[in-house]
């Protein structure tokens, strides 16, 4: 038995109340701190870990537009739109437009990118705006 297995019981302690007894199926523990370390060896972090990130960029462009490119490494993703214009936001590789996007995000609009998403994200402004790219990683 590793001595994570035995921090996990020291920490959990013997539960016991009355009657009922808990026993603890010390194999199930182990192999998942096989698995854990396993997935610490290949890079995988725990939920909602960030160890940096990009940004904040700025993004403009009044035709369609790369404003993150697809990324294995990326945790998150915001948009501020701190400009005037209205900025229409496309998830993945279908080309966004005035009438086609994932969301639209008005003057003063914070947008934060679904948590799990790694793809492309594109966009255009319908008219002159800015907005501000941060990407967590």
């Amino acid at each position: 038995m590793g001595w994570q297995t035995n921090r996990i019981l020291e920490t959990i302690g013997t539960a016991t109340g009355g009657t009922q007894s808990i026993n603890y199926n010390l194999e199930a523990i182990e192999a998942l701190m096989v698995t854990l370390q396993a997935d610490v060896a290949d890079g995988i972090r725990p939920p909602n870990s960030t160890t940096g990130g990009t940004g904040p960029t700025d993004f403009t462009s009044t035709s369609y537009g790369t404003i993150a490119t697809a990324s294995t490494g990326r945790l998150g993703c915001t948009i501020f739109n701190s400009g005037p214009g209205n900025l229409h936001v496309m998830l993945g590789t279908a080309t966004a437009s005035t009438s086609a996007f994932t969301v639209r995000l008005s003057s003063g609009d914070y947008y934060e990118v679904p948590s799990n998403y790694t793809g492309l994200i594109g966009g255009i402004f319908a008219t002159a705006g800015t907005a501000e790219v941060t990407q967590l990683s």
